[in-house]
This record gives structure tokens, C-alpha cells and sequence, in this order.
């Protein structure tokens, strides 16, 4: 079982444990709390359980607490009451409620196997580990689920009125018999005949029919079956809400149902006989059959996961005094955590992809979502490959998708498909970029937006440009570059005329090379200034030729008609700030 998460649902807030006095109550005597825990102890509770109990029993005195050693193995039951279909959920609630187990859920298209109707399907087993623990449930809203049914004078029509409010029961209705069908009375009376709980009959009736009770099943009006009703929905089960309805109301005709109050108490004696005279005398162990050895984990009589702990909390609120001698049954297992178990609804756990694709390539194997390695081979001509994936769940996020650029041999690209609940599955590519003789010759290769790369020389650079920008401009493929000094070292200031762009491929092995060019810089210092008219000069009255790249830096205007006086001219206007040298 996965690790047991803290759960934060607003469903849930009533069942917080309570560790220390309920509010407004005065707190006993630390001597007194330290007697009451030995007792709980000598009934069998863990420690775990003792606070809560204790804390419990000093707001309701009289409250009684039965520890039901159950001699069963926590973990084996919480498997037990996972088995698909034991427990069901509804199909609208929180995703991460529900359960992932093979045949209750198809990770591949993200839906869920109905199990009853045609909205509940399995709970998942943290989340039925949850409501197995009875220390997340003692408080004294919760502890009712716990609590003996069997008929006691101590309840009042007025508290199964109090459950009713609300419902379609708290009013009379007229009997199909004729008689008048007052709801709260019968309940009464149904429970003293049966020896069961009115108070659990009523809130049982409540959480099967609802609170509009618009149920087919009590409408006595389904064709085929006019004049008959089942309250309790007993043998209402099918795939289908046309079968749940048929199945039961076939139960009632059978059992002769015939009228409102024939139904009420029919329920009522199967419960008392099949459920509370079995030792399933709570909600609890009727939920979760760990008492009744013949049938444990099955002869359960609702499989609604939440039915207990909300019958429960109706039970509760039928009660004006709860300053009343109450009896609670509640289960203590072996092999427990040592405290509370705790869930996190935290959403849809769905990390698969629906969809994996390279543009234009094929994948090997064909994709499928429960697999995640693939392989491709693309040609030396292909420099780039797009990559599109889409999940299976709608709240899942998708990364590591769009183009891709390929280097000659082995790439591996990863596309992580992330779910709402954030877990992660990542699918890796391995793209095998095939050489070739044509690769080759565009293996390596540089280009700029921002310079002319021309005749072995780089030109269209500023003066004063650093290496550091320079270089940035520069796209590679397939290699590196480097820029030295005419005289082999490594630049790192600005760049200059007679500055050499070493190109090398991914092997490290100089593939080209090209001079860098700046029109005016005539010396190669990276500078248009006067020792650049007079270095012109001198060429031009023969006493120091200029050759190679620093002759193309002397062409100042940029005419093509050789250096020459204009250029001289040219530059000279240049520092005088009157034009401007075009590079």
C-alpha cells in the first residue's frame, strides 16, 4: 500500500482527533485522566486510542467504551476491504479518492469501471484506509457510527423528528392503505418491535433515499411494480440505474412490500436479523465486516465508503442529551500504525501520455502509454525535429515537447508528462542522426546575422567591438570556435584587423579559419585614430606597404578602385567626425 497521505477534503473536516478537553468542558484532574487511562488500557485500547477516549469521557460521563478485539491483521484487512468493487466512491468526486488497482481503472483513456448505477466506482486503498481507522473518527460527532444499535428507551420520537428535518419524511404522507403514514412515529414503533434503533432506522432510510426521496424504488408508481416499496434498497443492485430499481422493487413484490410502513419494518427486520443479530451491531461493522466470521469483508450492507461515517453524524444529531449511557463498539486491530492513518486528496494520479509523436518519423516500438522507451533514425540531412505529445488526463501538464536540434550521432530527448497530482512518468527518445558524406561537409559550420562571413574574412564589425559580444553573435554548428591574435594569442579584449576566428569541429580538429577585417583600422590595434592616417600615408608614398587583411582595412571608402588617396581623404574626414567609416 502507498504511502499514507494527510487528508485536507471540506467532506471530511468533522474528523479531526481530538487530543486534549472539548470546548467548554472542564478538564479532569491529571490523577483522574491517568486512572481513566489504565482502565481504557485494561479494555484493550492501544495507546493510541487513549486520549481521545479520555477526552471524551470527561465531557459525557456516562459514556461507555467496548473495545472489540477483533484479532485481525491491520494490513490484511485494509487488502481484504480493497478488493475491487467492496468499496465504492462516487464517479464525481476527487480523482485521487478513487481507485488506480488493474480492472477498476484504465490508465490509458483515464476512466473508471462502474461498479453499481451508473456513478460509483472503487475506492482507492489509502483512501478506504482512512475510513477503516476508527482513531480519525473519536470525537463526538464521529464516535456515533461506533454506537450500539440496538432499541434503547433513552431515545425519543423528537430525536428521530431531528434526523427527518429537512427530508421527505418529516412530514405525514398518506399510506397506500389509506392510513396516515406519520414517518417519525413509525420509526418509533418499528424500532421497539425489531429491538433496533430508531434513530439508526431513520438515518439509514435518509442516506439510501436522500432528501427529496424522488427514488423509483419509494415512488410506488414504477411500472410493473405499481404499489410496492423498499426504503432500505435491499436487493437494489445492478449495473444500471433501470436494473438497481427493478432488482429491488422485484425484492419488495416478492417480500409483499405493499405498503410504505410494510417496507419500513421489512427493512428493519432484515437488518435486525441478518446485520445486528450477527454481531454487525454498529455502522461501523456493518460498513466493514470484521466481527462476523463467516462472512468477514463481504455481508456488508452498504458499499457507500463515506455510508457509515455520514450515518454516523445523523445518528449523532438525533440525540437533544447526549449526557446519556451510551454504548460504543469499536474495533482494535493488530499490526496497527501507530497513529491515525491520513489522506490526501491531491487529484487526478494520471502521468500517462495519450499521444507521442515526431513529425514526419516513426517510432519504435508503436507508442503506447504503459511504455516509455523509444528509438528513431533520421537522415544526415535532418538538422531538427519537432516533438508533440498530449496526456490522457486534461489536468495533466506536458514538458520537454517542440523542436529539437540534432547532432550528428545519438540524441536523446525526454518528454515528462506530469499529473495533477504530481506525479511524474517521463518518455525518453533516442534519435540516431545517421553520416553521411553530405553531412560531412555541412558538419561543421558558422554564420552571424550581425558580420559577413566572406573569402576566408569577417567583416561588419564596430570598433571597439569585445570578444566576448563578437563571439556571441556567431552561430555554431557542430563545433567551436576561437579568436587569436596575428600573433597566436587567445583574445579577450577588443578585436582587431589581422584577428583569426579558428573554427574547429566536434572533435576538436581546426576544420577553417577566418581574418577579421575592420575598415580603417589600419594598424590593428581595433581602433580608427591618427595612427592609422599616418600608417595609410606611409603606404601610399611607398615607404611601408600594406598587405593581406590590412590592406583590405585601408579601402576606407570602399569603392573597390584600390587604396588610394581617397581613401586617405576618407579617412582623414572620419576623425574629423564629418563622416562615418560603413563596415
Amino acid at each position: 500500500m502507498r504511502k499514507i497521505k494527510r487528508f485536507l477534503s471540506a467532506l471530511l473536516c468533522g474528523a479531526i482527533l481530538i487530543t486534549g478537553t472539548l470546548a467548554g468542558v472542564s478538564v479532569r484532574t491529571d490523577a483522574a485522566a491517568s486512572s481513566y487511562a489504565v482502565q481504557l488500557r485494561a479494555a484493550g485500547f492501544p495507546d493510541s486510542y487513549i486520549s481521545a477516549l479520555s477526552a471524551l469521557h470527561t465531557a459525557y460521563p456516562q459514556w461507555q467504551f467496548q473495545a472489540v478485539k477483533t484479532g485481525l491483521d491491520w494490513n490484511t484487512v485494509v487488502s481484504k476491504e480493497s478488493v475491487n468493487g467492496v468499496n465504492l466512491v462516487p464517479k464525481t468526486g476527487n480523482d485521487a479518492t478513487k481507485s488506480t488497482a488493474d480492472g477498476a481503472y484504465d490508465w490509458t483513456t483515464n476512466v473508471w469501471t462502474v461498479y453499481d448505477g451508473s456513478s460509483w466506482v472503487g475506492a482507492d486503498a489509502d483512501y478506504i484506509a482512512y475510513y477503516l481507522d476508527p482513531r480519525n473518527f473519536l470525537n463526538e460527532t464521529d464516535i456515533f457510527q461506533f454506537e450500539s444499535l440496538s432499541f434503547s428507551k433513552v431515545q425519543t420520537k423528537q430525536g428521530v423528528s431531528s434526523i427527518l428535518k429537512g427530508t421527505f419524511m418529516e412530514n405525514t404522507v398518506e399510506d397506500s392503505d389509506g392510513s396516515t403514514l406519520d414517518y417519525a412515529q413509525a420509526f418509533m414503533d418499528i424500532g421497539e418491535e425489531t429491538g433496533v434503533s430508531p434513530y439508526h432506522l431513520a438515518s439509514r432510510v435518509r442516506q439510501e433515499q436522500g432528501l427529496k426521496g424522488t427514488s423509483s424504488l419509494i415512488s410506488g408508481t414504477y411500472s410493473g411494480y405499481k404499489g410496492y416499496y423498499n426504503y432500505f434498497n435491499v436487493g437494489a443492485a445492478g449495473i444500471t440505474s433501470t436494473l438497481v430499481i427493478k432488482n429491488g422493487l422485484a425484492y419488495a413484490k416478492k417480500a409483499g412490500w405493499n405498503t410504505r410502513y410494510a417496507a419500513l419494518e421489512g427493512g428493519a427486520k432484515i437488518l435486525a436479523k441478518n446485520y445486528i443479530g450477527v454481531g454487525q451491531d454498529t455502522l461501523y461493522f456493518q460498513k466493514f465486516n470484521v466481527v462476523n466470521q463467516k462472512n468477514l469483508y463481504s455481508h456488508q450492507y452498504m458499499a457507500n465508503l463515506a455510508a457509515a461515517y455520514n450515518e454516523g453524524r445523523k445518528l449523532g444529531q438525533g440525540y437533544a442529551d447526549k449526557q446519556q449511557a451510551f454504548v460504543f463498539r469499536i474495533p482494535v486491530y493488530s499490526g496497527m500504525p501507530a497513529s491515525a492513518v491520513t489522506f490526501t486528496a491531491s487529484g487526478n494520479p494520471n502521468n500517462y501520455l495519450k499521444s507521442l509523436s515526431v513529425t514526419g518519423q516513426t517510432l519504435t516500438p508503436v507508442f503506447r502509454g504503459d511504455t516509455t522507451s523509444y528509438s528513431l533514425v533520421v537522415d544526415s540531412k535532418v538538422s531538427t525535429v519537432t516533438i508533440s505529445a498530449s496526456p490522457v488526463a486534461a489536468k495533466s501538464s506536458v514538458t520537454g515537447t517542440g523542436t529539437k536540434k540534432l547532432q550528428m550521432g545519438t540524441n536523446t530527448c525526454k518528454v515528462t508528462c506530469k499529473s495533477e497530482s504530481g506525479a511524474s512518468k517521463t518518455y525518453t527518445l533516442t534519435i540516431v542522426k545517421k553520416a553521411g558524406a553530405a553531412a560531412e561537409t555541412e558538419k561543421t559550420s558558422v554564420t552571424s546575422k550581425t558580420y559577413q562571413l566572406k573569402n576566408k574574412m569577417v567583416t561588419g564589425i564596430a570598433p571597439g567591438t569585445k570578444a566576448a559580444t563578437f563571439l556571441k553573435k556567431l552561430k555554431v554548428t557542430a563545433g567551436t570556435v576561437k579568436l587569436f591574435s596575428a600573433s597566436k594569442k587567445s583574445v579577450t579584449g577588443i578585436v582587431s584587423t589581422g584577428n583569426v576566428l579558428q573554427v574547429y569541429d566536434s572533435k576538436n580538429k581546426k576544420v577553417s579559419s577566418y581574418t577579421l577585417v575592420i575598415y580603417g583600422d589600419v594598424n590593428g590595434d581595433g581602433k580608427i585614430n591618427k595612427t592609422d592616417l599616418n600608417r595609410l600615408n606611409r603606404h601610399l608614398n611607398g615607404t611601408q606597404k600594406l598587405t593581406g587583411c590590412y590592406l583590405k582595412a585601408a579601402d576606407t571608402n570602399r569603392k573597390k578602385d584600390g587604396v588610394n588617396v581617397l581613401d586617405l581623404v576618407y579617412l582623414n574626414k572620419h576623425l574629423q567626425g564629418k563622416i562615418t567609416i560603413q563596415q
